[in-house]
């Protein structure tokens, strides 16, 4: 499926709306600390990020400096636990976190950027994939993390593809025109991802208080 009419379609949106601003993402300083950024991407999916997530992210990263590669991330654990290790009691992210750890372990990924360089082969990606939880948004969600530009399709993406009439088949599509639509704009791909989900995310606020 061509989806030139509706990238177009959502160039004119953003570009209509004063009220978007282009905003620069932030750069991941903990993309070479495996423990960390496994943490950011299995503890993300549902929940605050600036709240929740983050703060675990950086605990991790700031104490366990051993935790930088698998062998490092398997030894912590398996010194003080995991609930402990990612201050997390839930079973399903917690066996997520395992479960990638199985596999990194299985196909000799050592290191954040070995990963990247990994999920970069089509086979490989899919492979990934068939673990239980992570989908297309964790693997794209990851590569921004690494400094990918991509977009990750996210809530706020797709409510704000809604909210501009945009019309998409799957994940795929929608991210297509994201993408595109950046590159008409002379935008990062990542700093429109993110200058969405800020977007997104002050609206959601403002509605919140609206209807308290």
């Amino acid at each position: 499926m061509s989806y030139s009419f509706e990238i177009n379609k959502l160039v004119t949106f953003i570009e209509n709306h004063r009220d978007f601003n282009v905003i620069k993402s932030n750069s991941c300083f903990y993309n070479n600390h495996l423990g960390a950024i496994l943490a950011d991407i299995i503890l993300q999916a549902g929940l605050n990020y600036k709240s929740v997530v983050l703060p675990r992210v950086l605990h991790i990263y700031q104490n366990y400096n051993s935790a930088h590669n698998l062998s490092g991330v398997i030894n912590t654990i398996e010194e003080i636990g995991i609930e402990n290790f990612l201050n997390w009691k839930d079973n399903i992210k917690i066996n997520r976190y395992l479960s990638v750890l199985e596999f990194l372990s299985e196909n000799s990924i050592d290191t954040p950027s070995e990963l990247a360089e990994f999920l970069t082969q089509y086979e490989n990606a899919q492979m990934f994939l068939s673990i239980n939880g992570i989908g297309y948004k964790t693997i794209d969600y990851f590569k921004k993390l690494m400094h990918v530009e991509t977009v990750a399709v996210d809530r706020h993406i797709l409510n704000f593809l809604t909210q501009a009439n945009i019309n998409f088949n799957n994940y795929h599509g929608a991210k297509i025109i994201v993408e595109y639509a950046a590159d008409i704009l002379n935008i990062s791909r990542r700093d429109i991802d993110y200058s969405i989900w800020h977007y997104m995310s002050v609206k959601q606020t403002q509605m919140s208080f609206t209807f308290e």
